[in-house]
């Protein structure tokens, strides 16, 4: 709203004079009788008129005074409201970096607070869960000498011998791992729904999700060392486990592929259970090689496919292209 000029004002008053001055001449040169009585009524008739007059304009000046400090209220209130989201946003975004830096420190214990350090980014900010998991995921991914076996029924010094192997990585992983399950679990109270997982060719130790909930999981070309328990999982979206290497025993009992999920070309060297599962789309095991005990007992699947899968066999070569 434009701002009203104190000039305009004025001018407004002056013009509210003179109607008032020319009502009065003319009540006066009208009543055509000079007594006293009817030039006193022509008087406050006149002064009555641009007492009128004024008031509506005052009113006027009110209500537009009204607006304005409302107009004025409105935009401070916008201005303040950006200026705290952009502060707040500044601020995410620093804890977020710091957090992220912490995760390349040469020192374990440092890595460990930039993980725990996400995770309380993530639980105050929904916004930002997508993008820590994905950072937790991407640390995965990187390259591990885990213990081909696992960590159960293995010793310190059992382990100290893993070629590359290093213990305080190993428990820094573990706690990446922990917290996807924390935060996946759907009966967990941090669950944070409805995100995605991409751990293509990570590295996992005694790898557990059982309980969860995912949005989509890609698994394909991933080394799973030590027991897997993925149980009573469900995976809404299309889930893949191509060329994924299981060294122990897995456990996918229970589990729900919403959309199916493509085992082809994997290789499961210990027992693994698939029972009770049910797959809404193609269950795919086309080159799979279970070289123990595989359990499908109780599933229900729209379209199962065991087409060449070796069972009690020596693990086939994962072929370069990602053709399923």
């Amino acid at each position: 709203m434009p701002v009203l000029r104190w000039r305009w004002i004025a001018v407004v008053a002056v013009a509210v004079a003179v109607v008032t001055g020319a009502l009065l001449w003319l009540f006066l040169a009208w009543s055509g009788r000079p007594d006293a009585p009817v030039r006193i009524d022509a008087v406050k008739t006149a002064f009555g008129v641009g007492a009128g007059a004024g008031g509506v304009f005052a009113l006027w000046l009110a209500t537009r005074r009204q607006r304005t400090m409302e107009l004025q209220l409105a935009e401070t209130t916008r201005v303040a409201g950006v200026t705290e989201r952009d502060l707040e946003e500044r601020r995410v975004t620093e804890l977020y970096t710091k957090a992220v830096e912490q995760l390349g420190n040469d020192k374990a214990p440092v890595r460990l607070g930039g993980l725990y350090a996400l995770e309380r980014l993530g639980q105050d900010n929904p916004k930002q869960r997508q993008t820590i998991v994905n950072v937790l995921c991407a640390y995965l991914r990187m390259p591990f000498a885990g213990p081909p076996d696992g960590l159960r029924g293995r010793s310190a010094a059992e382990l100290s011998e893993t070629p590359g192997y290093d213990d305080a990585e190993l428990q820094v992983r573990l706690a990446a791992q922990e917290l996807l399950k924390t935060h996946l679990g759907h009966d967990e109270p941090g669950y944070w729904p409805g995100l995605a997982i991409d751990l293509q060719r990570a590295v996992l130790v005694d790898f557990r999700l059982s309980g969860c909930t995912v949005a989509a999981a890609d698994f394909s070309r991933a080394t799973f060392f030590g027991a897997v328990h993925i149980r009573g999982t469900t995976f809404t979206r299309q889930a893949g486990f191509y060329g994924t290497e299981f060294t122990s025993t897995a456990n996918f009992d229970q589990s729900v592929f919403a959309e199916g999920a493509f085992f082809s070309w994997a290789h499961f060297a210990r027992e693994v259970r698939f029972t009770r599962t049910r797959s809404g789309g193609r269950f795919q095991f086309s080159h799979t090689a279970f070289d123990a005990e595989v359990l499908f007992d109780g599933g229900e699947h729209a379209d199962i496919d065991l087409g060449d899968a070796r069972f009690g066999a020596t693990p086939a070569a994962v072929p370069a292209t990602d053709e399923v």
